[in-house]
């Protein structure tokens, strides 16, 4: 039996050359490069592919000198640990050296070293206070003197009150040294008293002195445990600071690693390529071959030479992988700036991208398209319809009088929706993604899930883009489809439809084939004209388009709606970060964006956004819609006509009107050459008033009485915005909406009496009064009055600036004496 050589890759290893991203899907092209082959049977392994790749559409080209003999594509369990291949010790290092940085105590003691080096206010206090015990010990010595003498006085005196002398020589001498020893002892006590009296003095000189020391000291003891309390306080703050980045690294770890273990698979798609290098056939058979299950793979110009011993050298080849997967899409989303005074607009193009697989594309080239490329499946055949056959039945059975659908059409139309929620691509792989975290309940509680950790400290989830019940980043079902309205389509007696209650479309599916669809290499490559965003043009800031003089034309212009490039900015004007330009292809109905430069797009649960082109509208057209019947409002809304070569898909935009914001809405998806229309909301400036109708009510006729009824109705409209306005006194455009009721009984007339002479679907009357106390009451514009289908009235009004126009409707209504008119029965679904 003859040895196979086995070779294994994985895919993350793989470079990716490109991808061509699809509003519901992604291709990917992988390259192997450098395949070494021995003589004889070669398999080389591919593992690590997504699950949610549809393995039908896995296809391998290649170059070298060998044959394809088989391809096989096998969904295994993941061999990867998480772990090795996201170890949890990246940020060690970088950790422990923050941790040596800390302080290792957050309030020290206070050392000698740490003690503030003493002061000479200090060193005075301390002499002084030396002197001060000093002088306190002499006081205590000159008080011990004076008390001394005291007592010896006293002793002296009571020895001379009890000595009795015997004779006159006896007594001389007594009063002799009496006089001796007083004068010493007074001696002393004088002596001392004096020395008490300077002590004193210079001990208050000292303890003033001390006092005014100790509050100096004080003072600088205070300073310097402020400033060491602002020290402890920048310690401890900074300490925190170090905490709160450890905190939010580990969060960001944390987030980091939840997001891993969202995308991280845990089965995959193994790819099996059979290479027979041990025969060879001549070069000119094969120079144009390319692979597919089993093909040969073109030979190299190096390998020519190595024909005739096909074991003379190691035989090499190149490989590339070409795959689809539903995981992975993109969706279109605008910001629209619209300026009134300069009747301008600009349109910035991104496309947001998103990759819910578990590979990660890095460095490769991207491409957006808008082709759909699904299909509804080969296997669905044409639908054929069933005769609709109805009957009579008695009055007594329990039966709608309304034949709207047929049992045929509700089973037909139940099986194809069925359909669809299970799905045509088989195994999409979105519950092999995310790594499960078994808590002792069994997973199949938990519900199919695309990505994320099944977890069970909750109520069983259904299956969701993360685990939730929200579809945040699901593709869009029809990105490109047109808006339909939201009634059901009714139907006649026999089935027929009118041509504006056609059926919806199906929703796109996210099966089927992507090969074949994608743009060639030879068709025609051109920038939009209208498209600039490249490095070297410069672009005026937006908000320099709004506040433009008045003299870009009036805004209510109907003249041809063009768009051209963006203005030069002004030389003044500071540079301004621009974006570089995307080459746009067109081939057939596909439109593909060639993101300039090389991207990565790795696995994440937001989507990443990338400027596609950038679009610029001039002669805008603004007109307001009042319907006053409903509401007294004017609703100003915007038309523009796209003259680009680029098709604007249905998407989100963010709409600014004169450097202010608005919000979001959505954009229409319009063609090259067509108009769409943008809603702005109601306008403030305008103003409406809609008093309640007046009737009048009569008899008429000779042979036969009829009732009449006139009733009167009228609307008011002002437009505040002054002459002297920053919007420059323009008039404003404005579509008035009314209605008269619609007979269906020729006994029932409705007749129009003012505006006089409307007759349906004909040229329209002049009409319209001035409103207010103007000088001028033909100065305030002009008004137009048709009549539609179904009673409905319409005024064309063009209402100059801080004018005030009434706009009435008079209408007589006659029936037999007797009847009476009422409104006649609502279709089904009107007021749903």
């Amino acid at each position: 039996m003859e040895t196979v050589q086995k070779q294994e890759y994985h895919v993350r290893d793989l470079s990716t050359r490109s991808i061509t991203v699809f509003p519901t899907r992604a291709q990917i092209v992988r390259d192997v490069k450098n395949v070494s082959l021995k003589p004889g049977v070669n398999q080389i392994s591919i593992i690590g592919f997504t699950p949610t790749v549809d393995e039908h559409s896995i296809k391998v080209e290649g170059t070298g000198s060998a044959v394809i003999t088989d391809i096989s594509v096998e969904l295994l369990k993941n061999q990867d640990i998480f772990h090795e291949i996201y170890p949890d010790s990246d940020d060690d290092d970088s950790e422990n050296s923050d941790d040596e940085d800390v302080p290792p105590r957050l309030f020290p003691s206070l050392s000698d070293d740490e003690k503030p080096s003493p002061s000479r206010a200090k060193e005075d206090l301390k002499e002084v206070r030396k002197k001060l015990q000093a002088h306190t010990d002499e006081l205590k010595r000159a008080t011990e003197v004076v008390s001394s003498a005291e007592v010896r006085l006293k002793m002296l005196d009571g020895y001379g009150d009890k000595f009795e002398p015997k004779s006159g020589n006896e007594m001389v001498d007594l009063v002799q040294g009496y006089k001796i020893q007083r004068n010493r002892i007074f001696q002393d006590h004088m002596d001392g008293t004096l020395r008490q009296r300077e002590l004193n003095d210079q001990i208050s000189g000292l303890q003033r002195t001390e006092k005014k020391l100790v509050k100096q000291v004080q003072k600088e003891t205070q300073a310097s445990l402020k400033i060491l309390r602002k020290e402890r306080q920048a310690m401890l703050r900074q300490l925190e600071l170090k905490n709160s980045r450890k905190v939010k690294k580990y969060a960001e770890k944390t987030r980091i690693r939840h997001e891993r273990e969202r995308f991280w698979p845990r089965s995959c798609f193994v790819v099996r390529i059979t290479l027979d290098a041990t025969q060879y056939t001549p070069v000119s058979s094969r120079r144009s071959s390319i692979s597919s299950v089993t093909d040969l793979v073109k030979p190299t110009e190096n390998q020519e030479s190595s024909l005739i011993d096909p074991e003379a050298a190691i035989q090499t080849c190149d490989l590339s992988v070409t795959y689809v997967t539903s995981a992975a899409f993109w969706s279109a989303s605008y910001d629209l700036q619209l300026s009134t005074t300069s009747n301008t607009a600009t349109l910035f193009f991104d496309a947001k991208l998103t990759n819910n697989t578990s590979e990660s594309w890095k460095d490769c080239k991207i491409i957006l398209s808008t082709s759909q490329a699904v299909f509804s499946g080969l296997q669905d055949a044409i639908p054929k319809l069933i005769p609709w056959r109805i009957k009579l039945v008695g009055k007594s059975a329990a039966a709608s009088g309304d034949i709207v659908s047929s049992t045929q059409e509700a089973w037909e139309q139940n099986k194809w929706k069925a359909a669809w929620n299970s799905g045509s691509n088989g195994n999409s792989g979105k519950d092999l993604i995310g790594i499960c975290f078994a808590m002792g309940v069994p997973s199949g509680t938990q519900g199919p899930s695309l990505f994320g950790e099944k977890k069970t400290t909750g109520s069983a989830q259904t299956g969701s883009l993360f685990g939730s019940a929200s579809q945040t980043n699901a593709p869009p079902t029809n990105p490109f489809a047109q808006t339909t309205t939201e009634n059901a389509p009714k139907t006649s007696l026999f089935g027929s439809a009118s041509r504006n209650d056609a059926p919806p479309p199906p929703p796109q599916r996210t099966g089927g084939g992507l090969f074949g669809m994608v743009p060639a290499h030879g068709m025609e490559h051109f920038p939009g004209p209208n498209v600039s965003n490249g490095s070297n043009q410069k672009v005026k800031p937006s908000f320099g388009q709004f506040g433009a003089s008045s003299d870009a034309g009036n805004v209510f212009s109907d003249g041809h709606h063009d768009a051209t490039t963006l203005l030069e900015p002004e030389p003044e004007s500071k540079p301004e970060l621009s974006f570089e330009e995307s080459a746009m292809e067109e081939t057939g109905f596909t439109t593909a964006y060639d993101l300039p430069g090389t991207r990565s797009l790795i696995p994440s649960s937001t989507a990443t956004k990338q400027r596609v082109a950038q679009i610029s509208f001039t002669n805008v057209a603004f007109s307001h819609t009042v319907v006053a019947k409903y509401r007294p409002a004017a609703f100003l809304k915007a038309k523009l006509l796209n003259a680009s070569r680029i098709s604007l898909l249905k998407g989100p935009v963010g709409l600014t009107l004169d450097g202010a914001f608005m919000g979001r809405s959505t954009l229409p998806r319009c063609s090259s050459g067509d108009s769409f229309t943008m809603s702005l909301g109601v306008d403030p400036a305008i103003k409406v008033v809609y008093p309640k109708p007046e009737v009048k009510r009569g008899t008429s006729g000779v042979f036969t009485k009829e009732n009449s009824m006139a009733y009167t109705r009228s609307v008011t409209i002002t437009n505040t915005r002054g002459s002297s306005s920053s919007a420059g006194g323009k008039a404003v455009r404005l579509l008035v909406l009314d209605q008269v009721p619609v007979s269906e009984d020729e006994k029932l007339r409705v007749e129009i009496v003012q505006p006089r002479g409307l007759v349906e679907d004909e040229a329209g009357v002049g009409t319209g009064v001035q409103d207010g106390s103007a000088k001028d009451g033909k100065d305030w514009g002009k008004a137009v009055a048709t009549l539609k289908k179904g009673g409905e009235v319409n005024w064309d009004v063009e209402l100059n600036a801080g004018k005030s126009v009434r706009l009435g409707l008079e209408y007589d209504v006659y029936l037999p004496v007797g009847d009476h008119a009422v409104q006649a029965d609502q279709t089904k679904g009107h007021f749903q």
